[in-house]
């Protein structure tokens, strides 16, 4: 029923996940355990966007199914990936259009100021838009949006009311941390990057728009690294990603390919100077 055996990987994260969570709400709080909820928090963000794009099951029931359990386990409904992200980011690249552009926050820049503010700064945006959409899929006789929040909301109350201690630390606390990451990794992957589209995209484009990692964070986290392979190619299966990098890579700008995550976010967002930050202005000059 799967499309690829790959796709065992983010199901077993679907797995594991609320299985951490369970054993530690009857048994107490393991850091160890914790910890791993934290990155597979982050992990199954990534399968619930990569799901999206490409459905993982065969069966229509299936593939809503895992839609549903995706929204009550990571607290963000399925749903709104259509709208914002496939629906408006993959269509405008970072351009003037897109919603989340990172500069539309305070001009191009590329610091940890902007890195902390932008996830907020997304909301402010995004929260209306997906107000306005859940109205038109019901005027088309599609409900599924209030389902997805009606249970996020009963599932996290009922919880709540049995013990909100624990929700709050095993429930809710790693739900936000998953947000977080899903709305900073646009700046990750984009601040700095030339636009998409718009009068500031170059001809290159949409090769200079967005950075990609290529690292371990990629074992972990489903190949997300390969941020520009995607924008090329956003139907094509997260497994293939590596391989579309590999095709493209020769027309990327050098300066928007980091090895690691970890290593890019300590140099150019903790210590680069505000007067030197890393986008395409500042590399244009050199």
């Amino acid at each position: 029923m799967l499309h690829r055996w790959s796709d065992l990987q983010p199901l077993a994260y679907l797995v594991a996940y609320p299985s951490l969570m369970a054993y530690q709400w009857f048994n107490g709080f393991h850091a160890v355990l914790f910890g791993i909820m934290l990155v597979l928090s982050v992990g199954l963000s990534v399968a619930q966007h990569h799901h999206t794009h490409l459905r993982i099951w065969k069966s229509k029931f299936m593939n809503r199914l895992t839609d549903w359990l995706f929204s009550i386990v990571q607290g963000v409904p399925s749903f709104v990936f259509f709208p914002s992200h496939i629906g408006n980011h993959h269509k405008h690249t970072h351009g003037p259009e897109d919603e989340t552009r990172t500069y539309r926050f305070g001009g191009h820049h590329n610091h940890i100021i902007g890195y902390l503010l932008h996830p907020f700064q997304a909301l402010t945006v995004l929260v209306p838009s997906l107000l306005r959409y859940i109205p038109r899929r019901a005027k088309k006789g599609d409900h599924w949006p209030w389902i997805e929040l009606a249970s996020i909301v009963v599932v996290s109350t009922t919880l709540a009311l049995i013990d909100v201690r624990a929700w709050l630390l095993l429930v809710a606390l790693p739900q936000a941390h998953g947000l977080h990451w899903l709305l900073a990794s646009n700046y990750l992957q984009h601040a700095g990057a030339r636009p998409g589209t718009g009068p500031e995209a170059s001809e290159m484009a949409p090769n200079d728009a967005s950075r990609s990692f290529t690292g371990l964070v990629n074992l972990v986290w489903l190949n997300i690294g390969y941020h520009n392979a995607h924008h090329l190619e956003p139907r094509t299966h997260w497994a293939d990603m590596p391989a579309v990098h590999r095709r493209e890579v020769e027309n990327i700008p050098l300066w928007l390919v980091e090895r690691s995550l970890i290593l890019y976010f300590v140099r150019t967002l903790l210590f680069q100077s505000r007067r030197r930050q890393r986008n395409f202005m500042e590399e244009s000059k050199r």
